[in-house]
């Protein structure tokens, strides 16, 4: 099962709904989340999009026999055998007459089937569309008001000897948004947010908020126009050999979860300051099997802006990388935000029938200042320039439970990346998923979001097998093995190497009374080494640099105890090694988490203690925290110390919910922190806010 069936407990909660409650999921969002993005390395991810989706489906329920297989795709409560299956029975049968016939669909178990009835219903046909105008006027509408801080000094706002603080703004993290919502036909708003370290109005190089976005989408307005976005959007093509925004399709526990789909187009009201394009786009079907979505955008990107005097007399500007982090707290951080204007232009023009769908894309670029990238062999195959187009041809097929797909990719300078899958439902209990990957080191995007070992969906060949066995009702087996080639240099890596990836988890499961599992992670690969060598220091030097090989392992156990209708306790402990040329280290960590929700009260908490010891940042330990609403957490426990955290939820009648969360480190090994983030003490105290307003 995808991801988004573990977020079925947490969004019944959201919405106030007495009749789905956490313990009767057999396991939670943050197992899978964890697997998918612990090699991010990122103590913040920003799930709004995923979450917004799944609150609007909650709200907004699917028709069955109306949804597209992008729309199913979309809710990722399926896998693609059942996907078929459903398709497969509407075709051949005619509508469902209720949710419960899937039950005649092999690939549907009871559990299955209770999960899709909060998410998908059978529609009055003779419902009538309403125009723009009432849909504005009978939305639903949610602000959001969020204020949080890290209550000791961080070094950024300390001042030095000879300067201020490196930080121009104070230590308050503040978040506005609103957001509209008619029946997931209608959607619109926008987010204001200033980080921590930032002004909340500039008064230096860059003036006004830091970060406003806004959106206004239209879905299914008529049968030629299928999607409508205007102001801030994300665009996907095919499986991201281009451009692919949102959450999935990666290596993780859920084995199966390999395909990217749903939408090409979507509306956008992450925090992420960098992720969207802003202008138009749009989906329209003039014939029932074709699709057309035009887009453009012109938008402000951060980038690492230089000036080169050696060539000309007049200094010729250019940039070494586009930013990401988002942050604009110091003067060097102002000076790149919005350097950098990007013009982007595309279309996809899509054939689609019962079984088989084949798309042509293409996507051009242009940056009013070319990247020139430093002068590094690892680069000598990267993109350097001010324009670049990629074009590409994506397909699927599929027949009973097989469903093949893939993705072939050009760039205007003539690189080619290809990629194909397939997922097979050998039986009721058994699918198999299977991922080749060929990427060339000379294929270029400027943000593709591909399957695969690297995030720049280039200079990589790899094969991924995963395997789901649903032994019996509790017992399940998943696995998965990953193996890769790099073909030339990386940023961190100076020669070509190759890896591998396994993982093992086997899960028991009682409804409603205990869940655990056992999981075993390993990873090997290459990692650059400095050493000094004698024979280099009679002539060029004395440092050599080499690829090493780097192994981790990681094996975790995990308990649920489900103690009453309204407590639940969970228990982990999970240990770490990594190997490299310099020896060996190992990392513990263990915790206990308290979730109490009482079914009649509107007030409810979640609370973790957790006890880590690693004997560096190499064995370090990630683990996934819940946090006040459409925030998460994945903070890296390494050194020796304790965390724990308490998130209080009460809701005030119908229409207003107010959260707190309260979270403290404390660390007597080990850094706290690192560079302006650097906290010299022994502890982290974060606190944050939240309230929500529903109208």
């Amino acid at each position: 099962m995808r991801i988004l069936k573990w977020f079925i407990s947490l969004i019944a909660l959201i919405n106030g709904s007495a009749s789905l409650q956490a313990q009767e999921i057999p396991e939670v969002i943050w197992d899978q989340v964890e697997s998918y993005v612990q090699n991010l390395e990122d103590e913040q991810i920003d799930l709004t999009m995923l979450y917004d989706e799944l609150e609007i489906l909650f709200d907004s329920q699917l028709d069955i026999n109306r949804a597209s297989y992008e729309d199913l795709q979309e809710l990722r409560l399926l896998t693609e055998v059942q996907i078929n299956g459903m398709l497969d029975h509407r075709a051949a049968y005619g509508d469902f007459l209720q949710v419960e016939e899937l039950l005649t669909i092999p690939s549907f178990s009871v559990e299955d089937v209770i999960l899709v009835r909060y998410f998908m219903k059978v529609a009055d046909k003779n419902k009538l569309p309403i125009s723009v105008p009432r849909m504005f006027a009978e939305s639903r509408h949610e602000v959001f008001l969020k204020w949080g801080q890290t209550l000791e000094d961080k070094a950024g706002y300390k001042a030095n000897d000879d300067d201020g603080p490196a930080y121009l703004g104070d230590k308050n993290k503040l978040f506005l948004r609103l957001r509209s919502n008619y029946e997931n036909k209608l959607r619109y708003g926008f987010t204001i947010e200033k980080d921590e370290g930032e002004q909340l109005i500039s008064d230096t190089i860059y003036r006004g908020l830091d970060y406003v976005t806004a959106h206004l989408y239209l879905k299914d307005y008529s049968t030629l126009l299928k999607d409508f976005a205007v102001g801030d959007y994300s665009i996907s093509m095919g499986q991201g050999l281009i451009v692919h925004s949102g959450f999935g399709a990666g290596k993780s526990v859920t084995v199966g979860d390999i395909k990217k789909g749903g939408r090409n187009i979507r509306p956008y009201n992450s925090v992420t300051e960098n992720g969207y394009h802003r202008g138009l786009a749009a989906t329209l079907r003039p014939y029932n099997n074709v699709e057309l979505t035009l887009m453009g955008s012109s938008v402000n990107r951060d980038g690492n802006l230089r000036i080169d005097t050696l060539n000309n007399d007049t200094p010729d500007l250019f940039f070494s990388s586009l930013q990401t982090s988002g942050t604009h707290r110091t003067l060097a951080e102002k000076e790149d935000k919005d350097i950098v204007s990007m013009t982007t232009l595309g279309g996809i023009l899509k054939y689609t029938d019962h079984r088989f769908s084949v798309a042509l894309n293409h996507l051009y670029n242009r940056l009013d200042q070319p990247i020139i990238r430093a002068d590094a062999a690892y680069n000598l195959f990267r993109f350097n320039g001010s324009t670049l187009s990629n074009t590409s041809i994506d397909y699927s097929y599929r027949i009973k439970n097989l469903h093949m797909f893939g993705e072939s990719a050009r760039d205007s300078g003539g690189g080619m990346a290809h990629m194909l899958g397939a997922l097979v439902g050998l039986n009721r209990r058994m699918s198999l998923s299977m991922h080749y990957r060929n990427y060339g080191k000379d294929y270029n995007a400027l943000t593709p979001s591909a399957f695969g070992e690297g995030s720049l969906v280039n200079n990589e060949k790899g094969f991924f097998m995963g395997m789901e066995l649903r032994i019996n009702r509790n017992w399940n087996l998943r696995c998965y093995a990953d193996v890769w080639q790099h073909p030339w240099l990386r940023s961190r890596v100076a020669n070509p190497s190759d890896g591998k990836e396994y993982l093992a988890r086997l899960d028991y499961y009682v409804r409603r009374k205990v869940s655990a599992y056992v999981q075993y992670f390993y990873e090997q690969k290459y990692e650059n080494e400095t050493y000094d060598d004698p024979v280099l220091s009679l002539s060029r030097g004395s440092k050599l640099t080499v690829g090493q090989l780097q192994t981790r392992h990681k094996i975790r156990i995990q308990f649920n105890n489900i103690i009453s209708r309204d407590l639940e306790l969970r228990n982990r402990v999970e240990y770490s090694r990594f190997d490299d040329i310099n020896g060996t280290s190992d990392g513990y960590m263990l915790y206990q988490d308290v979730i109490y929700k009482p079914f009649a009260s509107p007030l409810s908490l979640t609370a973790r203690f957790a006890l880590f010891d690693t004997d560096n940042n190499d064995s370090r330990i990630y683990a996934f925290e819940n946090n006040i609403l459409y925030e998460f957490g994945i903070p890296s426990y390494s050194g020796r110390g304790y965390r724990y955290y308490i998130n209080l939820r009460r809701k005030f009648g119908k229409h207003l919910t107010a959260e707190l969360r309260w979270a403290k480190t404390y660390k007597n090994r080990g850094n706290n922190g690192s560079g302006r983030e650097m906290i010299d003490e022994d502890t982290r105290t974060d606190v944050k806010a939240q309230l929500k307003f529903a109208f």
